[in-house]
């Protein structure tokens, strides 16, 4: 059950004004996990921006159509109504402010359905905070109804309007599902791809789809962009998935955030602290699994879990955490896919998402001990 008020940052009401003079630019953030939703709210402030905090579809729609905004930043997964119903919602009442959708899904069909409905543009969890930074001040330069069609990883630029992939200045020769498959991995820039995901945007339900395919694409897919010079390559994490990542130090804006950063993205602490609280729920996720491997109800609390520390801890600059959770994430959904036992499935992932915990925030390993 999630608390209305609870959705604001802290000592806010659901929706503030931080303060700044009317003349600045206003910005609706519609967000139900908190620490996402201060740290979105503490960059865009930042900036200059008088910002507005939603938790619930019902609360942004109502104030989208009271308030002239610049821009509206939306998650699509909330718990009142789905965040692409609300864009498809403003549209139909002709609210034009850009809109930036923020999500873990990754699908290809999911970022397709947010730009048919309404969005002018698309960022997956986890991101890294310079991303957003750059994608709002590209949705502010520009009309609201231009939507963004190329995307840019080191030479290599694809263009989803002409199905090609240009790289430094050269036409790559790929097949249709290897442009999908590289389309798919340079959305989620250097962020782990799971081969389920893959599977569900290169093929459909009725698509019989041999064991070894997402391999074999990935294969040839390496092939093509080493063939053409590529500056970016197709990394393999066992068991947790794919993602493509520049070869070259040339952008700076996705290196892992160090001390300085971390203590930026995070200044009072509220994540580290909501990190030590679920690595004793995660603690307690492995008694009852132990007790009952296949109780689904615990299993989907902690798929759940998994799931909002994928995107939570890789946009507060814990990767590691972040990709053991989508290893959980992974490994639980398999499990109550297939009735298996949960706690086999979850037991190895849950150690090394706990480890990664410890390991990413030593003062954690104290607070959880006391």
């Amino acid at each position: 059950m999630v608390n209305r008020a609870s959705t604001a940052e802290p000592g806010k009401n659901a929706a503030f004004d931080d303060g700044m003079a009317s003349a600045s630019p206003r910005v609706l953030v519609v967000e139900d996990d908190r620490d996402v939703a201060g740290l979105v709210g503490r960059e865009l402030r930042a900036l200059g921006f008088t910002v507005d905090v939603m938790g619930f579809a019902e609360d942004a729609l109502a104030a989208a159509r009271e308030t002239e905004y610049s821009l509206m930043v939306v998650d699509i997964g909330l718990p009142d109504r789905d965040g692409l119903e609300l864009v498809r919602e403003m549209r139909k009442r002709s609210i034009a402010a850009p809109i930036l959708m923020v999500t873990a899904r990754g699908k290809v069909e999911d970022k397709v359905s947010g730009l048919a409905n309404g969005a002018d543009d698309y960022l997956v969890k986890p991101f890294a905070v310079p991303e957003l930074r750059a994608r709002i001040a590209a949705l502010l330069r520009r009309p609201s109804s231009m939507k963004d069609n190329r995307l840019v990883v080191a030479n290599i630029v694809v263009d989803r309007d002409a199905l090609e992939a240009i790289v430094g200045g050269v036409s790559a020769p790929l097949t249709r599902k290897q442009f999908q498959l590289l389309e798919l991995l340079a959305r989620r820039k250097n962020h782990m791809t799971p081969k389920r995901m893959i599977e569900e945007a290169l093929y459909s339900f009725s698509d019989e789809v041999s064991g070894n395919a997402i391999e074999a694409h990935i294969s040839k897919l390496r092939q093509v962009l080493h063939s053409v010079g590529a500056e970016a390559k197709v990394e393999t994490r066992r068991g947790i998935g794919y993602r493509l990542v520049e070869t070259t130090r040339c952008n700076q804006m996705m290196k892992r955030p160090g001390p300085a950063d971390l203590a930026r993205l995070d200044p009072d602490g509220a994540f580290a602290a909501r990190l030590a609280e679920d690595r004793l729920a995660l603690a307690r996720f492995a008694d009852l699994l132990e007790y009952n491997p296949t109780d689904d109800d615990v299993l989907a609390d902690l798929e759940s879990l998994a799931h909002r520390l994928v995107g939570a801890a890789g946009t507060f600059g814990y990767p590691e955490i972040s990709e053991a959770a989508l290893a959980l994430e992974n490994g639980v959904h398999a499990a109550r896919s297939s009735m298996q036992s949960g706690y086999a499935a979850a037991a190895p992932s849950l150690d090394l998402l706990i480890g990664a915990i410890d390991a990413a925030v030593p003062p954690i390993r104290q607070i959880t001990k006391n």
